[in-house]
Protein backbone atom coordinates (compact mmCIF):
# COMPACT_ATOMS: atom_id res chain seq x y z
CA UNK A 1 0.00 0.00 0.00
CA UNK A 2 2.97 2.32 0.43
CA UNK A 3 3.31 2.49 -3.36
CA UNK A 4 -0.31 3.54 -4.10
CA UNK A 5 0.54 7.31 -4.44
CA UNK A 6 3.07 6.42 -7.14
CA UNK A 7 0.36 4.54 -9.04
CA UNK A 8 -1.85 7.66 -8.76
CA UNK A 9 0.94 9.81 -10.17
CA UNK A 10 1.29 7.59 -13.24
CA UNK A 11 -2.48 7.46 -13.75
CA UNK A 12 -2.90 11.25 -13.53
CA UNK A 13 0.13 11.91 -15.75
CA UNK A 14 -1.32 9.81 -18.54
CA UNK A 15 -4.99 10.80 -18.16
CA UNK A 16 -4.58 14.54 -17.55
CA UNK A 17 -1.21 15.96 -18.67
CA UNK A 18 -2.32 19.48 -17.65
CA UNK A 19 -2.36 18.59 -13.95
CA UNK A 20 1.39 19.06 -13.57
CA UNK A 21 1.23 20.64 -10.14
CA UNK A 22 -0.94 17.86 -8.78
CA UNK A 23 1.32 15.30 -10.38
CA UNK A 24 4.44 16.82 -8.75
CA UNK A 25 2.76 17.01 -5.36
CA UNK A 26 1.70 13.37 -5.47
CA UNK A 27 5.14 12.33 -6.72
CA UNK A 28 6.86 14.03 -3.77
CA UNK A 29 4.41 12.40 -1.37
CA UNK A 30 5.05 8.98 -2.95
CA UNK A 31 8.84 9.36 -2.68
CA UNK A 32 8.60 10.40 0.97
CA UNK A 33 6.39 7.43 1.85
CA UNK A 34 8.67 4.97 0.02
CA UNK A 35 11.77 6.33 1.73
CA UNK A 36 10.04 6.22 5.10
CA UNK A 37 8.96 2.61 4.55
CA UNK A 38 12.49 1.56 3.54
CA UNK A 39 14.62 3.54 5.98
CA UNK A 40 12.82 2.50 9.15
CA UNK A 41 13.83 -1.19 9.02
CA UNK A 42 17.25 -0.26 7.63
CA UNK A 43 17.85 2.05 10.58
CA UNK A 44 16.80 -0.70 12.98
CA UNK A 45 19.19 -3.17 11.34
CA UNK A 46 22.07 -0.78 10.75
CA UNK A 47 23.05 -0.28 14.38
CA UNK A 48 23.62 -3.97 15.22
CA UNK A 49 25.26 -4.55 11.84
CA UNK A 50 27.68 -1.66 12.40
CA UNK A 51 28.49 -2.92 15.90
CA UNK A 52 28.98 -6.46 14.61
CA UNK A 53 31.19 -5.16 11.80
CA UNK A 54 33.35 -3.22 14.26
CA UNK A 55 33.67 -6.29 16.49
CA UNK A 56 34.58 -8.49 13.50
CA UNK A 57 37.26 -6.06 12.31
CA UNK A 58 38.87 -4.95 15.56
CA UNK A 59 38.29 -7.93 17.89
CA UNK A 60 38.24 -10.94 15.55
CA UNK A 61 40.35 -9.47 12.72
CA UNK A 62 37.95 -10.62 9.99
CA UNK A 63 35.36 -9.03 7.74
CA UNK A 64 31.67 -8.75 8.54
CA UNK A 65 30.97 -10.82 5.41
CA UNK A 66 33.10 -13.71 6.73
CA UNK A 67 31.48 -13.59 10.17
CA UNK A 68 27.95 -13.56 8.75
CA UNK A 69 28.86 -16.43 6.42
CA UNK A 70 30.06 -18.46 9.40
CA UNK A 71 26.77 -17.79 11.20
CA UNK A 72 24.90 -18.93 8.11
CA UNK A 73 27.00 -22.09 7.65
CA UNK A 74 26.57 -23.07 11.30
CA UNK A 75 22.81 -22.59 11.04
CA UNK A 76 22.76 -24.59 7.79
CA UNK A 77 24.83 -27.40 9.30
CA UNK A 78 22.64 -27.72 12.38
CA UNK A 79 19.44 -27.53 10.31
CA UNK A 80 20.60 -30.21 7.87
CA UNK A 81 21.82 -32.41 10.71
CA UNK A 82 18.41 -32.12 12.41
CA UNK A 83 16.74 -33.40 9.23
CA UNK A 84 18.85 -36.55 9.10
CA UNK A 85 17.36 -39.75 10.54
CA UNK A 86 18.52 -40.54 14.05
CA UNK A 87 21.62 -42.75 13.91
CA UNK A 88 21.60 -46.03 15.80
CA UNK A 89 22.88 -45.87 19.36
CA UNK A 90 25.93 -47.80 18.12
CA UNK A 91 27.19 -48.62 14.69
CA UNK A 92 27.57 -52.36 15.10
CA UNK A 93 30.46 -52.62 12.65
CA UNK A 94 32.40 -49.90 14.53
CA UNK A 95 32.34 -51.82 17.81
CA UNK A 96 32.81 -55.33 16.43
CA UNK A 97 36.35 -56.12 15.27
CA UNK A 98 36.36 -56.77 11.51
CA UNK A 99 38.60 -59.29 9.92
CA UNK A 100 42.04 -57.75 9.60
CA UNK A 101 42.78 -57.05 5.95
CA UNK A 102 45.87 -56.46 3.88
CA UNK A 103 44.45 -53.60 1.87
CA UNK A 104 46.88 -51.00 0.58
CA UNK A 105 47.06 -47.80 2.59
CA UNK A 106 46.12 -44.78 0.47
CA UNK A 107 46.72 -41.06 0.95
CA UNK A 108 50.50 -41.19 1.35
CA UNK A 109 53.41 -42.88 -0.40
CA UNK A 110 54.33 -45.57 2.11
CA UNK A 111 58.13 -46.08 2.09
CA UNK A 112 59.63 -49.55 1.77
CA UNK A 113 61.38 -51.08 4.76
CA UNK A 114 64.72 -50.59 2.99
CA UNK A 115 64.06 -46.86 2.65
CA UNK A 116 62.83 -46.60 6.22
CA UNK A 117 65.83 -48.35 7.78
CA UNK A 118 68.41 -46.41 5.74
CA UNK A 119 69.02 -44.07 8.69
CA UNK A 120 69.82 -47.01 10.97
CA UNK A 121 66.41 -47.15 12.62
CA UNK A 122 64.95 -50.52 13.56
CA UNK A 123 61.38 -51.78 13.77
CA UNK A 124 59.60 -51.22 16.04
CA UNK A 125 61.60 -47.97 16.30
CA UNK A 126 63.62 -47.92 19.53
CA UNK A 127 66.69 -45.83 18.67
CA UNK A 128 66.60 -42.19 19.65
CA UNK A 129 66.91 -39.95 16.61
CA UNK A 130 69.61 -37.98 18.42
CA UNK A 131 71.77 -41.14 18.54
CA UNK A 132 71.38 -41.78 14.80
CA UNK A 133 73.04 -38.45 13.99
CA UNK A 134 75.78 -38.13 16.65
CA UNK A 135 77.58 -35.25 14.99
CA UNK A 136 74.46 -33.15 14.82
CA UNK A 137 74.14 -33.62 11.05
CA UNK A 138 70.38 -33.77 11.18
CA UNK A 139 68.43 -34.06 7.93
CA UNK A 140 67.16 -30.77 6.55
CA UNK A 141 63.60 -30.30 5.44
CA UNK A 142 62.60 -29.19 1.96
CA UNK A 143 64.34 -25.84 1.39
CA UNK A 144 62.58 -23.37 -0.90
CA UNK A 145 63.66 -19.89 -1.99
CA UNK A 146 61.42 -16.83 -1.70
CA UNK A 147 61.27 -16.54 -5.49
CA UNK A 148 58.43 -15.01 -7.48
CA UNK A 149 58.01 -18.34 -9.29
CA UNK A 150 57.38 -20.17 -6.01
CA UNK A 151 54.44 -17.87 -5.39
CA UNK A 152 52.60 -18.80 -8.58
CA UNK A 153 49.76 -21.21 -7.93
CA UNK A 154 48.43 -23.56 -10.56
CA UNK A 155 45.05 -23.29 -12.17
CA UNK A 156 42.49 -20.53 -12.60
CA UNK A 157 43.05 -17.54 -10.37
CA UNK A 158 46.33 -19.00 -9.21
CA UNK A 159 47.89 -18.75 -12.67
CA UNK A 160 48.84 -15.15 -11.95
CA UNK A 161 51.11 -13.76 -9.22
CA UNK A 162 49.32 -12.08 -6.34
CA UNK A 163 51.26 -8.87 -6.67
CA UNK A 164 49.77 -7.08 -3.69
CA UNK A 165 51.58 -9.50 -1.39
CA UNK A 166 54.91 -9.69 -3.15
CA UNK A 167 55.99 -6.23 -4.11
CA UNK A 168 53.96 -5.64 -7.28
CA UNK A 169 51.70 -2.82 -6.13
CA UNK A 170 53.33 -1.81 -2.85
CA UNK A 171 56.60 -2.09 -1.01
CA UNK A 172 57.03 -4.89 1.49
CA UNK A 173 57.15 -3.88 5.10
CA UNK A 174 60.75 -3.85 6.32
CA UNK A 175 59.74 -5.27 9.69
CA UNK A 176 58.30 -8.32 7.92
CA UNK A 177 61.14 -9.12 5.54
CA UNK A 178 64.23 -8.20 7.52
CA UNK A 179 66.41 -11.23 8.21
CA UNK A 180 66.74 -12.96 11.54
CA UNK A 181 69.92 -12.88 13.56
CA UNK A 182 71.29 -16.40 13.26
CA UNK A 183 72.97 -16.49 16.65
CA UNK A 184 73.50 -19.45 18.98
CA UNK A 185 69.86 -19.42 20.14
CA UNK A 186 68.62 -19.49 16.55
CA UNK A 187 70.96 -22.37 15.66
CA UNK A 188 69.74 -24.32 18.69
CA UNK A 189 66.12 -23.69 17.67
CA UNK A 190 66.73 -24.91 14.12
CA UNK A 191 68.50 -28.05 15.36
CA UNK A 192 65.64 -28.81 17.77
CA UNK A 193 63.11 -28.38 14.99
CA UNK A 194 65.04 -30.59 12.57
CA UNK A 195 65.42 -33.33 15.17
CA UNK A 196 61.72 -33.13 16.01
CA UNK A 197 60.84 -33.28 12.31
CA UNK A 198 62.93 -36.44 11.87
CA UNK A 199 61.19 -37.99 14.89
CA UNK A 200 57.85 -37.24 13.26
CA UNK A 201 58.90 -38.71 9.91
CA UNK A 202 60.21 -41.95 11.43
CA UNK A 203 57.18 -42.43 13.68
CA UNK A 204 54.54 -41.77 11.04
CA UNK A 205 56.29 -43.84 8.37
CA UNK A 206 56.49 -46.78 10.76
CA UNK A 207 52.78 -46.41 11.56
CA UNK A 208 51.97 -46.23 7.84
CA UNK A 209 53.58 -49.64 7.36
CA UNK A 210 51.75 -51.23 10.29
CA UNK A 211 48.23 -49.80 10.34
CA UNK A 212 45.54 -52.00 8.79
CA UNK A 213 41.77 -52.31 8.86
CA UNK A 214 40.76 -54.20 11.97
CA UNK A 215 43.20 -52.32 14.23
CA UNK A 216 41.65 -50.94 17.38
CA UNK A 217 41.89 -47.14 17.48
CA UNK A 218 43.56 -47.30 20.90
CA UNK A 219 46.29 -49.53 19.44
CA UNK A 220 47.03 -47.03 16.68
CA UNK A 221 47.16 -44.08 19.09
CA UNK A 222 49.43 -45.95 21.52
CA UNK A 223 51.69 -47.07 18.65
CA UNK A 224 52.22 -43.41 17.74
CA UNK A 225 52.75 -42.25 21.32
CA UNK A 226 55.12 -45.07 22.36
CA UNK A 227 57.31 -44.56 19.30
CA UNK A 228 57.30 -40.75 19.67
CA UNK A 229 58.22 -40.98 23.34
CA UNK A 230 61.15 -43.31 22.62
CA UNK A 231 62.54 -41.51 19.57
CA UNK A 232 62.35 -38.02 21.07
CA UNK A 233 63.94 -39.16 24.36
CA UNK A 234 61.16 -38.39 26.82
CA UNK A 235 62.36 -38.16 30.43
CA UNK A 236 59.66 -38.33 33.09
CA UNK A 237 61.89 -36.42 35.52
CA UNK A 238 62.10 -33.49 33.12
CA UNK A 239 58.89 -33.88 31.09
CA UNK A 240 58.87 -30.44 29.45
CA UNK A 241 62.34 -30.89 27.95
CA UNK A 242 61.30 -33.46 25.33
CA UNK A 243 57.78 -34.81 24.92
CA UNK A 244 54.58 -34.97 22.91
CA UNK A 245 53.32 -31.55 21.85
CA UNK A 246 49.60 -32.36 21.98
CA UNK A 247 47.32 -35.43 22.08
CA UNK A 248 47.43 -37.81 19.14
CA UNK A 249 44.42 -36.93 17.01
CA UNK A 250 42.73 -39.84 15.23
CA UNK A 251 39.56 -38.40 13.70
CA UNK A 252 37.34 -40.45 11.39
CA UNK A 253 35.09 -39.50 8.47
CA UNK A 254 32.97 -36.38 9.22
CA UNK A 255 35.06 -35.65 12.34
CA UNK A 256 37.86 -33.38 11.11
CA UNK A 257 39.93 -32.79 14.24
CA UNK A 258 40.42 -33.08 18.02
CA UNK A 259 39.32 -36.67 18.54
CA UNK A 260 41.33 -39.30 20.39
CA UNK A 261 40.70 -42.21 22.76
CA UNK A 262 39.55 -41.40 26.31
CA UNK A 263 39.88 -43.67 29.35
CA UNK A 264 36.91 -45.99 29.59
CA UNK A 265 35.88 -45.61 25.94
CA UNK A 266 34.46 -48.69 24.30
CA UNK A 267 36.76 -50.35 21.82
CA UNK A 268 36.45 -49.03 18.27
CA UNK A 269 38.03 -50.62 15.22
CA UNK A 270 39.31 -49.06 12.02
CA UNK A 271 37.14 -49.98 9.04
CA UNK A 272 38.34 -50.33 5.42
CA UNK A 273 36.07 -47.48 4.27
CA UNK A 274 37.08 -45.02 7.02
CA UNK A 275 38.82 -41.79 6.09
CA UNK A 276 41.16 -41.15 9.03
CA UNK A 277 43.20 -38.07 9.95
CA UNK A 278 46.32 -38.75 12.06
CA UNK A 279 47.56 -35.53 13.67
CA UNK A 280 50.39 -35.62 16.21
CA UNK A 281 53.40 -33.57 17.24
CA UNK A 282 56.54 -33.53 19.35
CA UNK A 283 58.49 -30.77 21.05
CA UNK A 284 62.12 -30.31 22.05
CA UNK A 285 62.86 -27.44 24.43
CA UNK A 286 59.43 -26.07 23.59
CA UNK A 287 60.02 -25.99 19.82
CA UNK A 288 56.94 -27.72 18.41
CA UNK A 289 56.54 -29.78 15.24
CA UNK A 290 52.91 -30.14 14.12
CA UNK A 291 52.18 -32.40 11.16
CA UNK A 292 49.20 -34.47 9.95
CA UNK A 293 48.03 -36.65 7.09
CA UNK A 294 44.93 -38.51 5.94
CA UNK A 295 44.72 -42.18 5.08
CA UNK A 296 42.19 -44.79 4.03
CA UNK A 297 42.01 -48.22 2.41
CA UNK A 298 39.24 -47.28 -0.01
CA UNK A 299 39.70 -45.55 -3.39
CA UNK A 300 36.46 -43.56 -2.90
CA UNK A 301 38.41 -40.89 -1.01
CA UNK A 302 41.40 -40.47 -3.36
CA UNK A 303 40.12 -37.30 -5.04
CA UNK A 304 39.30 -35.57 -1.76
CA UNK A 305 42.69 -36.40 -0.23
CA UNK A 306 44.52 -35.25 -3.37
CA UNK A 307 42.64 -31.94 -3.43
CA UNK A 308 43.44 -31.21 0.21
CA UNK A 309 47.08 -32.23 -0.23
CA UNK A 310 47.41 -29.86 -3.20
CA UNK A 311 45.79 -27.06 -1.22
CA UNK A 312 48.31 -27.51 1.60
CA UNK A 313 51.17 -27.43 -0.90
CA UNK A 314 49.66 -24.27 -2.42
CA UNK A 315 49.74 -22.66 1.01
CA UNK A 316 53.38 -23.66 1.41
CA UNK A 317 54.29 -22.16 -1.99
CA UNK A 318 52.51 -18.94 -1.08
CA UNK A 319 54.20 -18.61 2.34
CA UNK A 320 56.89 -16.02 2.85
CA UNK A 321 57.74 -12.81 4.69
CA UNK A 322 55.00 -10.18 4.27
CA UNK A 323 52.54 -12.70 2.76
CA UNK A 324 48.98 -11.59 3.51
CA UNK A 325 47.23 -14.45 5.31
CA UNK A 326 43.89 -13.47 3.86
CA UNK A 327 45.21 -13.91 0.30
CA UNK A 328 46.77 -17.23 1.29
CA UNK A 329 43.30 -18.37 2.38
CA UNK A 330 41.79 -17.35 -0.94
CA UNK A 331 44.52 -19.27 -2.80
CA UNK A 332 43.99 -22.38 -0.68
CA UNK A 333 40.23 -22.28 -1.25
CA UNK A 334 40.65 -21.81 -5.02
CA UNK A 335 42.91 -24.85 -5.33
CA UNK A 336 40.82 -27.10 -3.11
CA UNK A 337 37.38 -26.21 -4.43
CA UNK A 338 38.42 -26.54 -8.07
CA UNK A 339 38.34 -30.32 -7.56
CA UNK A 340 35.39 -32.71 -7.30
CA UNK A 341 34.68 -36.20 -6.00
CA UNK A 342 33.18 -38.68 -8.47
CA UNK A 343 31.24 -41.54 -6.88
CA UNK A 344 30.71 -44.94 -8.56
CA UNK A 345 26.95 -44.31 -8.69
CA UNK A 346 27.52 -41.30 -10.94
CA UNK A 347 27.12 -38.62 -8.26
CA UNK A 348 29.55 -35.72 -8.35
CA UNK A 349 30.24 -34.11 -4.97
CA UNK A 350 31.79 -30.65 -4.65
CA UNK A 351 34.74 -30.28 -2.32
CA UNK A 352 34.51 -27.46 0.19
CA UNK A 353 37.35 -26.00 2.22
CA UNK A 354 36.37 -26.02 5.88
CA UNK A 355 35.98 -22.34 6.62
CA UNK A 356 36.50 -22.35 10.40
CA UNK A 357 39.59 -24.57 10.65
CA UNK A 358 42.93 -22.86 10.06
CA UNK A 359 46.67 -23.18 9.99
CA UNK A 360 48.47 -21.25 12.70
CA UNK A 361 51.68 -19.71 13.95
CA UNK A 362 53.65 -21.62 16.59
CA UNK A 363 55.63 -20.26 19.55
CA UNK A 364 57.67 -22.02 22.25
CA UNK A 365 55.31 -24.27 24.23
CA UNK A 366 52.33 -22.64 22.45
CA UNK A 367 50.77 -24.66 19.65
CA UNK A 368 48.59 -21.69 18.62
CA UNK A 369 50.60 -18.48 18.86
CA UNK A 370 47.93 -15.97 17.82
CA UNK A 371 47.92 -15.74 14.01
CA UNK A 372 45.91 -18.03 11.74
CA UNK A 373 45.94 -19.07 8.08
CA UNK A 374 42.33 -19.45 6.93
CA UNK A 375 41.10 -21.64 4.10
CA UNK A 376 39.09 -18.82 2.54
CA UNK A 377 39.01 -15.03 2.23
CA UNK A 378 38.33 -13.64 5.71
CA UNK A 379 39.10 -9.97 5.11
CA UNK A 380 41.92 -9.99 7.67
CA UNK A 381 45.11 -7.95 7.43
CA UNK A 382 47.67 -10.09 9.33
CA UNK A 383 50.91 -11.03 7.57
CA UNK A 384 53.77 -13.46 7.92
CA UNK A 385 57.14 -12.30 9.19
CA UNK A 386 60.65 -13.59 8.79
CA UNK A 387 61.72 -15.90 11.61
CA UNK A 388 58.22 -17.21 12.32
CA UNK A 389 57.28 -20.88 12.64
CA UNK A 390 54.02 -21.92 10.97
CA UNK A 391 51.78 -24.95 10.70
CA UNK A 392 50.35 -24.92 7.18
CA UNK A 393 47.26 -27.13 7.37
CA UNK A 394 44.11 -27.35 5.33
CA UNK A 395 40.88 -29.30 5.73
CA UNK A 396 38.41 -30.26 3.02
CA UNK A 397 34.96 -31.80 3.07
CA UNK A 398 33.00 -33.86 0.51
CA UNK A 399 29.31 -34.39 1.14
CA UNK A 400 29.28 -31.74 3.86
CA UNK A 401 29.01 -27.95 3.86
CA UNK A 402 32.59 -26.93 4.72
CA UNK A 403 32.02 -25.98 8.34
CA UNK A 404 32.51 -27.81 11.66
CA UNK A 405 30.86 -27.66 15.07
CA UNK A 406 31.54 -29.31 18.42
CA UNK A 407 30.51 -32.95 18.54
CA UNK A 408 30.89 -35.31 21.45
CA UNK A 409 32.85 -35.23 24.72
CA UNK A 410 36.23 -33.48 24.81
CA UNK A 411 39.46 -35.42 24.70
CA UNK A 412 41.82 -32.44 24.19
CA UNK A 413 42.48 -29.88 26.94
CA UNK A 414 44.97 -27.06 27.45
CA UNK A 415 46.04 -24.36 29.89
CA UNK A 416 46.15 -21.00 28.11
CA UNK A 417 48.79 -19.69 30.51
CA UNK A 418 50.47 -20.68 33.75
CA UNK A 419 49.09 -17.69 35.63
CA UNK A 420 47.86 -18.90 39.04
CA UNK A 421 44.08 -19.03 39.41
CA UNK A 422 42.39 -16.23 41.31
CA UNK A 423 41.25 -16.75 44.87
CA UNK A 424 37.57 -17.13 43.99
CA UNK A 425 38.49 -19.83 41.45
CA UNK A 426 40.61 -21.77 43.93
CA UNK A 427 37.99 -21.53 46.64
CA UNK A 428 35.44 -23.10 44.31
CA UNK A 429 37.61 -26.14 43.50
CA UNK A 430 37.51 -29.50 45.21
CA UNK A 431 40.70 -31.03 46.58
CA UNK A 432 40.83 -33.43 43.62
CA UNK A 433 40.64 -30.55 41.14
CA UNK A 434 43.41 -28.65 42.94
CA UNK A 435 45.63 -31.72 42.91
CA UNK A 436 44.94 -32.27 39.23
CA UNK A 437 45.81 -28.65 38.45
CA UNK A 438 49.19 -29.04 40.16
CA UNK A 439 49.85 -32.19 38.14
CA UNK A 440 48.85 -30.49 34.86
CA UNK A 441 51.07 -27.46 35.47
CA UNK A 442 54.08 -29.60 36.35
CA UNK A 443 53.73 -32.21 33.61
CA UNK A 444 52.22 -30.30 30.68
CA UNK A 445 52.58 -26.56 31.32
CA UNK A 446 50.87 -24.81 28.40
CA UNK A 447 51.06 -27.89 26.15
CA UNK A 448 47.79 -29.59 25.23
CA UNK A 449 46.99 -32.88 26.97
CA UNK A 450 44.36 -35.61 27.16
CA UNK A 451 42.81 -37.50 30.11
CA UNK A 452 44.79 -40.67 29.31
CA UNK A 453 48.02 -38.79 29.86
CA UNK A 454 46.75 -37.31 33.12
CA UNK A 455 45.99 -40.78 34.47
CA UNK A 456 49.35 -42.10 33.26
CA UNK A 457 51.16 -39.28 35.03
CA UNK A 458 49.09 -39.73 38.20
CA UNK A 459 50.06 -43.42 38.25
CA UNK A 460 53.73 -42.76 37.54
CA UNK A 461 54.09 -39.98 40.12
CA UNK A 462 51.85 -41.81 42.64
CA UNK A 463 49.71 -38.71 43.02
CA UNK A 464 46.90 -39.39 45.43
CA UNK A 465 43.36 -38.67 44.29
CA UNK A 466 40.08 -39.48 45.88
CA UNK A 467 38.63 -42.03 43.47
CA UNK A 468 35.07 -41.16 44.50
CA UNK A 469 33.02 -38.94 42.19
CA UNK A 470 32.48 -35.53 43.77
CA UNK A 471 29.25 -34.87 41.89
CA UNK A 472 30.53 -31.36 41.15
CA UNK A 473 31.38 -31.93 37.52
CA UNK A 474 29.85 -34.07 34.80
CA UNK A 475 28.53 -36.77 37.09
CA UNK A 476 31.05 -39.20 35.57
CA UNK A 477 34.27 -40.65 36.97
CA UNK A 478 36.46 -38.80 39.45
CA UNK A 479 38.84 -37.53 36.77
CA UNK A 480 35.97 -36.30 34.61
CA UNK A 481 34.56 -34.36 37.54
CA UNK A 482 37.93 -32.75 38.29
CA UNK A 483 38.52 -31.75 34.68
CA UNK A 484 35.01 -30.35 34.37
CA UNK A 485 35.55 -28.25 37.49
CA UNK A 486 38.75 -26.78 36.04
CA UNK A 487 37.02 -26.09 32.72
CA UNK A 488 33.92 -24.57 34.33
CA UNK A 489 36.11 -22.15 36.30
CA UNK A 490 37.99 -21.07 33.16
CA UNK A 491 41.33 -22.50 34.32
CA UNK A 492 41.54 -25.20 31.65
CA UNK A 493 40.05 -24.95 28.15
CA UNK A 494 38.39 -28.00 26.54
CA UNK A 495 38.66 -28.63 22.79
CA UNK A 496 35.84 -30.98 21.71
CA UNK A 497 35.89 -33.02 18.49
CA UNK A 498 34.98 -30.90 15.45
CA UNK A 499 32.68 -32.41 12.83
CA UNK A 500 30.95 -31.48 9.59
CA UNK A 501 27.59 -32.94 8.51
CA UNK A 502 27.11 -36.54 9.73
CA UNK A 503 27.79 -39.00 6.93
CA UNK A 504 30.22 -36.77 5.00
CA UNK A 505 34.00 -37.22 4.77
CA UNK A 506 36.79 -34.81 5.68
CA UNK A 507 40.52 -34.83 4.95
CA UNK A 508 43.53 -32.98 6.36
CA UNK A 509 47.19 -32.46 5.44
CA UNK A 510 49.67 -30.37 7.41
CA UNK A 511 53.34 -29.43 7.48
CA UNK A 512 55.44 -27.21 9.74
CA UNK A 513 57.56 -24.58 7.98
CA UNK A 514 60.18 -22.14 9.21
CA UNK A 515 60.62 -18.74 7.52
CA UNK A 516 64.38 -18.29 7.53
CA UNK A 517 66.29 -15.30 6.27
CA UNK A 518 67.54 -17.14 3.18
CA UNK A 519 64.32 -19.03 2.39
CA UNK A 520 61.63 -21.23 3.86
CA UNK A 521 62.22 -24.74 5.12
CA UNK A 522 59.39 -27.29 5.07
CA UNK A 523 60.71 -29.08 8.14
CA UNK A 524 58.35 -32.07 8.17
CA UNK A 525 58.44 -32.85 4.44
CA UNK A 526 59.16 -36.51 3.73
CA UNK A 527 59.09 -39.04 0.92
CA UNK A 528 55.59 -40.04 2.03
CA UNK A 529 53.98 -36.60 1.50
Amino acid sequence: WQYSPLVSVITIAYSNPKSKSKTLELAMEAVQMILSALTTPLMVLSVPLVLLGLFAHFAAGVSLHYMLRCFYLEFLLRWKASKLPDPPAKKADRYVPPNAGEEKLRGVAVPSWKEYSASGQVGPPTKRVESLFPKGQLPHGEELAYSVESRFLKGGLMAMPLLSSFGGSRRQKESAVEGVEEDEAWTHKVNCLREGAEVHRQVRQYVQQKVRPGKELRQIVEMVENASSTLVGFDAKNPLRRSFAFPTGLSLNECAAHDTVNPGDEARWLLPTDLAKLDFGVQIDGHILDCAFSFTFCDLHDELMQAVKEATNAGIRFAGPDALLNEMGAAIQEVMESAEVHRPDGKVLPIYSIKNLTGHSIAPYKIHAGKSIPSCNTGGSARMKCGELWAIETFGSAGGIGYVVNSGPSSHFMRGSLDPPRNFQLNALSSNAKTMLELIDKRFGTLAFCPRWVLQEATRSKTKFSKVSTGRGSGGSWWEDSLHELCNMGIVTPYPPLSDLPGCHTAQYEHTILLRGSGKEVLTRGSDY
